[in-house]
């Protein structure tokens, strides 16, 4: 029997768990918004890799509310917030607006709201209801967990060309252990924004798959969340969820808002609990959690206890060979090799917390506490720039964070403690100045000592420690059709960083002119420029060299919707890199996209042809394609060649079938790749084959 049969095989069982079937919502030609892509791309720019972030997560949560739209007679701050489209102050005047004026009757009387521009109501309205959702208690958990809308996907993904990972005559021989093939297999039941159960599998390229190594999938995952089950119990969840915290000091998981095009838009926020759908293998936790609602108290509490991977150091004077401690946490989620798999689940790491918060009319208050604890000692090989990163087996943090709604102002903000003591605090104002100017103002000083395993706050650094800043950005709209994006962004590091060895200080500036016609035309130019340091070696120096280098950014980007089936992308994007050490680099990218879609169609698709041209991965451009339904990708594009891609899509009723072919040639190389995914060739092809079924 084959892989691919043994997966199908899986299927079988899964509609025999629910009752009654539901209609599927026209949800096949989900696409994210475009400025969430673009933070995407500025995201992934920032890390210098595509690996560190799930992002299919964040198109999940927001086609929930696509196929259930969240209804704005009903909806409270906190459901508003969670949908990350709008801003504090805007929820807060549609809310007082509501209160005044009773329930909408049209959607369009969101345009009566000052702060509230047609951008923003067009960014919510797919999104968005005025109908109002069913009313379900808690008597009628049995119907909710049978009845809803219940989802199998069933995905496949391989790189045609041989890569050297999988070259011998056998899999003893080759490097890596399993074949090629990546499978995916999801299913979910949902009922509306109240419940949600289902479980995740999957099977990375290069993995073991149904042998001795591996007696199954590499990946599984389990969740199951309720929300408003009675007046007190907000939320339960088991299995895999998720947690956040205040600005993402002590802990935020999946997606939290940073630089990019909607420059206003950095406040963290949305619900403390979520469930964990995401195929990370690296950031979920697995235990139980709560949130209660006391009016006008809330408390959400947790337990998580959780095998992770990690590069294990082993006792070789005991015979056993005994775990003594790990020196890194392995975040890749990858299994293809014997070391890989020797660092596979190797330390048992526990969690527990909770965040107690006060919430009066427009002030907001929280205390948040978090506690790790590893059954082995965390003990990192000794470098300058991590002296003062976390080592042992315990880790506290406690934090206060507030938000404060002042008329046209919201004032916000979070303080935490390592138990080192340690403090980090980052503190942000949002001005709305009219209805055609917004301003935010946040500030940042975390402590080179601060320590915090699942922080992820507005910084520019990858850890959060060891950096003052300060950010300003502004919104401006010159008119309904012609609006102005423009922020700066100044920081310090007092202490080391990775490749950075000394104090360093960096900035980055932003401006983009957008024009946008009403579901017609958006055309944008942007411009940006960012200077940091990092370290060089030149003539053969035994030593590094700091180096302050500049890179530059212009884009121009029409995104035309010719008619309701037909859309088309262009973009033109130059880079250029320089330092001190005379090491430049500049490149070039220009890509055309063609979108089709049609309700009376059965048949969609999305295509890109992309000439590129860098002179190295320095001056790499990144830039977000589309993929086949809830699954995104953005690749660097440097060196000299061509890249395209066909997704094809065909819906049958309830039955989704789709398919995506993308290829990269390179002009100058002789191979593609390097280490055990160097391949042979010019070329790197993949080809994806996806099922969705909905009942």
């Amino acid at each position: 029997m084959s892989e691919l049969l043994k997966v199908c095989s899986l299927l079988l069982l899964i509609p025999l768990i629910v009752t009654k079937r539901s209609l599927a919502q026209n949800d096949t030609t989900f696409q994210l918004p475009s400025f969430v892509q673009d933070e995407i791309e500025a995201y992934l720019e920032n890390l210098g890799t595509e690996s560190e972030f799930d992002f299919n997560d964040l198109g999940d949560h927001l086609a929930q509310y696509l196929r259930n739209p969240l209804s704005l007679n009903q909806a409270s701050f906190e459901d508003l917030q969670a949908m990350g489209l709008l801003s504090d102050i805007q929820i807060a005047d549609f809310l007082d607006y509501r209160r005044q004026l009773g329930d909408l009757t049209s959607i369009y009387e969101l345009q009566s709201i000052p702060s509230l521009d047609q951008n923003s109501i067009d960014r919510i309205r797919p999104f968005a209801t005025i109908s109002e959702a069913h009313n379900v208690s808690s008597r009628a958990l049995v119907k909710m967990l049978s009845t809803g809308r219940n989802e199998i996907f069933l995905r496949t993904t391989r790189v045609l060309e041989k890569q050297k990972g999988y070259e011998g005559t056998n899999q003893r021989s080759a490097s890596y252990l399993g074949s090629p093939n990546q499978y995916y297999v999801r299913f979910k039941h949902q009922f509306e924004q109240k419940l949600s159960y289902g479980f995740t599998l999957e099977k990375d390229p290069g993995e073991p798959f149904f042998n001795r190594q591996q007696p199954g999938f590499d990946f599984y995952s389990f969740h199951f969340m309720a929300r408003d089950l009675n007046k007190y119990v907000q939320a339960i969840a088991l299995g895999d969820f998720a947690i956040s915290m205040g600005q993402g000091l002590i802990m935020h998981s999946g997606y939290g808002s940073g630089k990019g095009s909607f420059v206003t838009n950095i406040k963290r926020g949305g619900r403390s609990l979520r469930p964990y759908t995401s195929v990370n293998e690296a950031s979920n936790l697995r235990g139980a959690a709560a949130s209660l609602d006391l009016q006008p108290f809330a408390i959400t509490i947790f337990a998580s206890k959780t095998k992770r991977d990690a590069n294990a150091q082993i006792d070789s004077l005991d015979q056993q060979e005994s775990l003594i401690s790990f020196s890194s946490l392995q975040a890749s989620g990858l299994h293809r090799t014997i070391p890989e798999i020797a660092d596979k689940d190797a330390i048992t790491h526990s969690t527990v917390g909770l965040t107690a918060g006060f919430r009066q009319n427009r002030l907001k208050l929280n205390i948040n506490l978090l506690h790790n604890k590893f059954n082995k000692p965390f003990l990192r090989s000794s470098l300058p720039y991590n002296q003062f990163y976390f080592q042992g087996r315990h880790l506290t943090n406690l934090s206060f964070d507030y938000s404060y709604l002042y008329r046209n102002f919201n004032f916000y903000g979070e303080t935490a403690w390592s138990d080192n003591g340690a403090v980090a605090t980052l503190n942000g104002l949002m001005i709305t100045l009219s209805r055609y100017v917004d301003l935010v103002v946040l500030h940042r000083d975390l402590s080179y000592k601060y320590q915090a395993l699942q922080a992820t706050p507005f910084i520019e650094s990858s850890v959060a420690s060891n950096e003052k800043g300060l950010y300003l950005g502004s919104q401006i709209k010159i008119n309904p059709s012609l609006w102005i994006s423009i922020y700066a962004d100044y920081w310090k590091h007092p202490w080391l960083r990775f490749r950075t060895d000394a104090p360093s200080v960096g900035n980055e500036h932003f401006i983009r002119f957008t024009y946008y016609k009403k579901r017609k035309l958006e055309c944008y130019i942007q411009y940006k420029s960012e200077n940091k340091a990092i370290n060089e070696r030149i003539d053969n120096s035994p030593t590094n060299q700091l180096f302050y280098g500049n890179k530059r950014n212009l884009r121009m980007h029409i995104n035309n919707k010719i008619n309701k089936t037909l859309e088309l992308r262009n973009r033109l994007e130059f880079t250029s890199v320089k330092s001190n050490s005379n090491n430049n680099s500049r490149g070039f990218m220009l890509y055309q996209d063609v979108i089709y879609k049609s309700q009376r169609s059965p048949l969609s698709l999305t295509t890109r042809i992309c000439y590129f041209d860098t002179d190295d991965y320095n001056s790499r451009i990144y830039a977000y394609e589309n993929d086949i339904l809830y699954s995104f990708s953005v690749p660097p594009y440097y060196d000299r060649g061509i890249r395209y891609y066909l997704n094809l899509r065909f819906r049958f009723g309830d039955l989704t079938l789709e398919s995506r072919v993308e290829q990269t040639r390179f002009a100058d190389l002789e191979s593609v790749g390097n280490g055990n995914e160097k391949i042979a060739g010019n070329t790197k092809t993949r080809i994806k084959l996806q099922c969705r079924y909905v009942f």
